[in-house]
């Protein structure tokens, strides 16, 4: 490889040291042929004066090598490849030339004509240098020839004279062909689709976001246009959107947040309804590191100027790719923050209750590792994550994986995604429709840029089922859109897990549900009465379909009631149970919205048992609520209560649900 350097080596640690700064800035996998040869050297000592002596004696070609191998240490590798291609046209045997053509090549990412050279070397000598075959096992990986890679691997492992050193570092890449070949070998039965040029063009592109319905990608596209890179090329990255017409997808066109229009802007999420966005900005003025998180909220009709997440999330290193769950409480991230398992980690923020992000959690060695893990995604099911790495064993730069969180909310061991959605490429992000049956995906597998892939989520990767329905919050007379609080409310615990702003331009809102829960579902709007059901455990899409409807508000006027459906009381008993608080919580965000209201809690109770001790316990009913406002600081002056019994029912009460349906407290506005 080298003639008077590695010789200096054996007697003058300095120049091991000259070696290595040689080394340094090249690729990753020269510096690891740079590691094997002075490793070799070093075990070998006098028994590797073989490798000084070249083997050439042709006066031209050994000019040609020489030349050659002075150009290689310039890093002049075009023109060291024009000597080597020389040298070895005046001596096809010269073990030494293909050698070094080999790394020239492999410098240069010709990686096929670096194996071809490196081949021609083993062909004169298999024993001649027998770092080449761990160089081989590295360039076949590289090119997805797995088969081979392990071959070589084995090979080198077996070869008398290197280090435990050399051993482990060899027996590392092994197994890491060795999974390759294991996944190739048992390839999924699924189609990945490269979407057409309306979507992908000749720069990287990478899917963000899928609206609901799939009719509308929203993705990250990097021109070669706007401020300097990091790497020194010219490029802005900016967001774009494409909208489905029937099975065709439109021209793509730049999404319109006007403020990032001078800006690098990227890796961007939103949450499930679209309303807000999670991105990432690089170089921005105030920013805590390189790049940071912002946030910003769509209203009236435009994306506010965004707000940087604070030092609370950012920090002075790389924190990019934010996705948000669907519900908005989580915000999970790529950073490369001191704490974390090397290179880049995931790590995870959650929104506390006065609405800001916690401190970043590391999600541990299940997910991260001493290599480079990007672009996370979480499905609405709050459990299946993916996420883009480098340091689990894979296909090639970079696979997809996927974890799933169990009920104690520790995470699997990551899982490769398979073939063919990986390959020997790079597979930088992926995500799924909310309905759980599409994904996408970003892959540079066609050559040259990244572009975005369509395929259908099959069994391996299925996430938790989830079911989702879109409403509109509307004046129940005019018709008009109403901008109100929508919340949604576990019946069991008590804990509210939605709290969502209808939009005032057309009163839409989307809410994600889990399938076998029951939930209270209440609706909040200044000037409106308090709107309030229950939604009974979801367990089929046709149930969750059902719920896809306009909400009508009635407007606050005297006498003018409402249930309050989620209040819950023992047989014969009048003290609340715990699950009702919820419910009453909603109650007390009404009154404090709506100041001027007055109110009468009135109880009801079905037919059944002696009329006197109905009416007594509807009005003990009653009065259980009246004392919780009362405590939550309702002044006694807008509230009433009374009983009713069984005087007032609203249906039948031969049927248990009629029954069901006349035992309720309404609000009723005095």
């Amino acid at each position: 490889m080298f003639d008077e350097l590695p010789k200096q080596m054996i007697h003058n640690p300095e120049a091991i040291i000259s070696f290595f700064s040689f080394a340094r800035g090249r690729s990753i996998l020269w510096q690891k042929v740079c590691l094997i040869i002075v490793m070799l050297l070093l075990i070998n000592g006098a028994g590797a004066q073989s490798y000084l002596k070249l083997s050439s004696k042709n006066k031209k070609a050994l000019k040609y090598y020489h030349q050659a191998e002075e150009s290689f240490k310039a890093r002049e590798n075009e023109k060291a490849l024009i000597y080597l291609v020389k040298a070895v046209d005046k001596d096809e045997k010269f073990i030494e030339a293909w050698l070094l053509k080999g790394d020239v090549l492999t410098e240069l990412k010709q990686y096929g004509q670096a194996i071809n050279a490196y081949e021609n070397a083993t062909v004169i000598d298999s024993d001649f240098f027998p770092p080449v075959w761990y160089f081989l096992g590295e360039l076949y990986y590289e090119t997805g020839l797995y088969e081979k890679s392990v071959k070589a691997l084995n090979y080198f492992v077996g070869q008398e004279g290197i280090s435990a050193n050399q051993k482990n570092m060899a027996l590392e890449q092994l197994h890491i062909a060795e999974e390759a070949l294991r996944i190739m070998s048992n390839p999924l039965e699924v189609q990945v689709t490269c979407l057409d040029t309306f979507v992908n063009s000749p720069v990287d592109e990478y899917i963000n976001f899928v609206e609901a319905g799939n009719k509308r990608l929203i993705f990250t596209r990097k021109d070669s246009v706007g401020q300097t890179g990091r790497a020194g090329a010219r490029y802005q990255e900016r967001f774009y959107y494409a909208d489905k017409h029937d099975s065709l997808w439109s021209a793509s066109k730049i999404w319109p947040v006007r403020w990032a229009e001078e800006l690098n802007a990227g890796g961007m999420s939103l949450t499930a309804d679209g309303f807000e966005m999670y991105f990432t900005g690089c170089g921005w003025p105030g920013s805590f590191g390189g790049c940071d998180l912002y946030h910003s909220k769509y209203r009236a009709g435009a994306w506010q100027s965004p707000v940087n997440l604070g030092r609370a999330v950012n920090s002075s290193a790389w924190d990019s790719q934010p996705y948000v769950s669907a519900d908005g409480r989580m915000l999970l991230f790529s950073s490369s923050r001191p704490g974390g398992m090397g290179g880049s980690d995931i790590w995870m923020s959650v929104r506390l209750k006065n609405g800001i992000w916690s401190k970043p959690v590391n999600l541990g060695d299940s997910i991260n590792t001493p290599g480079n893990e990007m672009a996370p995604f979480l499905y609405a099911d709050n459990q299946t994550l993916l996420f883009s790495s480098d340091g689990w064993p894979g296909l090639g730069k970079q696979d997809i994986f996927i974890a799933r969180k169990n009920d104690a909310g520790l995470w699997s061991k990551a899982v490769n995604v398979g073939f063919p959605v990986n390959s020997k490429d790079a597979e930088i992000n992926m995500i799924y429709s909310l309905d759980g049956k599409q994904a996408w995906l970003s892959s540079d597998r066609n050559g040259g840029s990244f572009d975005i892939f369509q395929l259908p989520v099959y069994k391996e990767i299925e996430p938790g089922k989830i079911f989702y329905f879109e409403g509109k919050v509307l004046d129940a007379k005019s018709l008009k859109p109403v901008e109100a609080k929508v919340m949604l409310t576990d019946e069991v615990t008590g804990v509210t897990l939605v709290t969502k702003n209808s939009q005032p331009e057309d009163g839409s809102f989307l809410v994600v549900l889990k399938p076998g829960l029951s939930y209270g579902f209440n609706i909040v709007a200044s000037g409106y009465l308090f709107y309030s059901e229950r939604i009974t455990p979801v367990d089929s899409l046709s149930m969750a379909e059902d719920l896809n409807k306009d909400f009508l508000m009635i407007p606050v006027k005297k006498g003018n009631a409402v249930v309050l459906e989620n209040l819950y009381f023992d047989v014969d008993s009048s003290q609340l149970k715990p699950s009702s608080f919820a419910e009453l919580k909603k109650l007390v965000l009404f009154l404090k919205v709506n100041p001027d209201v007055k109110i009468e809690i009135a109880g009801h109770t079905d037919d059944s048992g002696d009329a006197t001790y109905n009416m007594e316990l509807s009005k003990l009913r009653a009065k259980s609520v009246y004392d919780y406002l009362l405590k939550k600081g309702i002044a006694p002056e807008r509230l009433k209560y009374r009983g009713y019994g069984n005087t007032q029912p609203v249906v039948d009460n031969t049927t248990p649900a009629g029954k069901a349906r006349n035992r309720r407290v309404v609000m009723v506005i005095l």
